[in-house]
């Protein structure tokens, strides 16, 4: 080539590295002191053995319980911190813009709490992996018309400030003449209440969001999917000097190969696959008018539990009813056989206080018995598994996990197999044969979804800005519908 081309090729390049760099002008320092902070940023991490984390608080990512934070991105963080050799300091930030900003400004070096991949973050961000997905989806409350287009909607659409949907909806404009919206300085969860509340009559959300939401507030309704299932990222700020990028990404894929992620999935997001309107609504009531009868008795006599998991067991037993009854003999509000009664001193199964007493006790004890390599906090959902089916299946299903070249250890291994127990072909090889398997299993994901209805009941209820319950003339109006 000569070299008069190869000089028009370099100068070609350069007016097209120039025009790119004066695009993303604005997110780089332009100023000495904005290029001294945007250097020392970079070091931060290293300085201070510290990682900084910004979250929005959620009922999946980051929330707050009687026991402290929790949530999927909060010790899904702290394990990346942990895999750094850090502390950590998680900075809750009020709505996604905030959070943004922040991380723009370098005040935290990651953005997560259930963030959607946005092309257009990628030139002011980096980009962290995927860990897994979800879907933007329009709601509305149950009852009113369900719209089918975003043609049809009766109303205007209201979107969270910063949650990334303005320029998703202003390209969807030219499809949808019709559609408008407007912004409000207001988290996700605040405008699915809204809508629940009926103060609006749309919004946009993230499908897990969505799905945690009805569990407290039924009656918000799913109209479709806006975008098809997409990865949620954690985001990092801008530094071309940081290694950070890099090792999360090697953090993130053995997290996946060796099931970190999996089963905090399936301790935040799992039970919520099962939405049942009637079983939530009758649920938020039974919490309002008849738990607060029995909540001193779950606390006094819960042990090591958590009361409020104690508390679910008893709902899924009997729904707090403290005369229920059973055809094959169980009684009370924690349904408990004669013998079990007689082995924990209850010697009135109908009485609530020695049944829960009673229940709460036997609970206890088959903790005692797990197997002492299972994980501290895995431990209760095997010790349900005995509590419903007894524990010479349980341990039943964990030598057949074994047998079938899986982890007895690992919660998710043994639950996928408990409905095994119902086959021949398994059972018959077992100790104690037959099992009701596929019961045991919804029988935890049951408690599952009630506890967290209940932990989230607690959440939103020091939260008045929410004011997520309905009141008795709302339940009236929405049954009489």
């Amino acid at each position: 080539m000569k070299k008069g081309a190869i000089y028009l090729i370099f100068f070609v390049l350069s007016l097209l590295l120039w025009g790119a760099d004066m695009v993303f002008f604005e997110e780089r320092p332009q100023s000495y002191s904005d290029i001294k902070k945007y250097h020392e940023s970079s070091n931060y991490i290293k300085e201070n053995n510290l990682l900084r984390v910004g979250v929005v608080a959620n009922p999946v990512s980051y929330f707050i319980t009687s026991k402290g934070a929790s949530g999927l991105e909060y010790d899904l963080s702290h394990a990346f911190a942990e895999y750094l050799g850090m502390g950590i300091k998680i900075i809750e930030y009020p709505t996604k813009e905030t959070l943004f900003k922040a991380l723009t400004q370098h005040k935290i070096d990651i953005a997560t709490s259930n963030l959607l991949f946005e092309p257009q973050k990628t030139a002011f961000y980096q980009l962290g992996p995927a860990y897994y997905s979800a879907s933007w989806q329009l709601v509305y409350r149950k009852g009113r018309g369900r719209p089918k287009s975003l043609n049809d909607l009766l109303g205007v659409l209201v979107i969270s400030k910063g949650a990334g949907l303005n320029n998703l909806l202003v390209n969807l404009k030219k499809q949808y003449p019709n559609l408008n919206w407007r912004i409000e300085d207001k988290t996700e969860e605040e405008l699915l209440i809204d809508v629940a509340n009926g103060r609006i009559p749309y919004t946009i959300s993230n499908s897990i969001l969505v799905a945690a939401t009805q569990t407290i507030r039924p009656n918000v309704a799913i109209a479709f999917d806006v975008t098809d299932e997409t990865t949620i990222h954690w985001y990092l700020a801008k530094n071309e000097h940081s290694e950070l990028q890099t090792k999360l990404l090697d953090f993130m894929n053995k997290a996946i190969e060796n099931g970190v992620v999996a089963n905090l999935e399936e301790k935040y997001i799992n039970h919520l696959k099962e939405f049942d309107y009637v079983d939530s609504r009758t649920c938020i009531k039974a919490i309002r008018d008849i738990l607060p009868k029995y909540k001193a008795f779950f606390e006094e006599y819960r042990g090591n539990l958590d009361w409020r998991l104690l508390a679910a067991v008893a709902y899924q037993e009997s729904h707090w009813d403290p005369l229920a009854t059973s055809s094959t003999g169980v009684r009370g509000i924690m349904m408990l056989t004669k013998p079990t009664a007689e082995a924990m001193n209850v010697t009135d199964r109908l009485n609530a206080k020695q049944s829960i007493r009673g229940g709460a006790d036997y609970l206890n004890s088959l903790l005692q018995k797990i197997p002492t390599s299972v994980q501290e906090e895995q431990r209760i959902w095997y010790a349900l598994v005995a509590y419903n089916m007894g524990l010479g299946h349980l341990f039943d299903v964990l030598q057949l996990t074994k047998d079938l070249g899986g982890d007895a250890d690992n919660w998710l291994d043994v639950k996928n197999n408990l409905p095994l127990l119902e086959k021949q072909e398994y059972y018959s090889k077992l100790k104690y044969g037959h099992a009701r398997g596929s019961q045991a299993f919804q029988y935890v994901e049951n408690i599952k979804r009630y506890l967290h209805i209940i932990e989230n009941y607690s959440r939103t209820e020091k939260n008045n800005k929410l004011n997520l319950l309905p009141s008795k003339e709302q339940d009236l109006a929405l049954t009489t519908k």
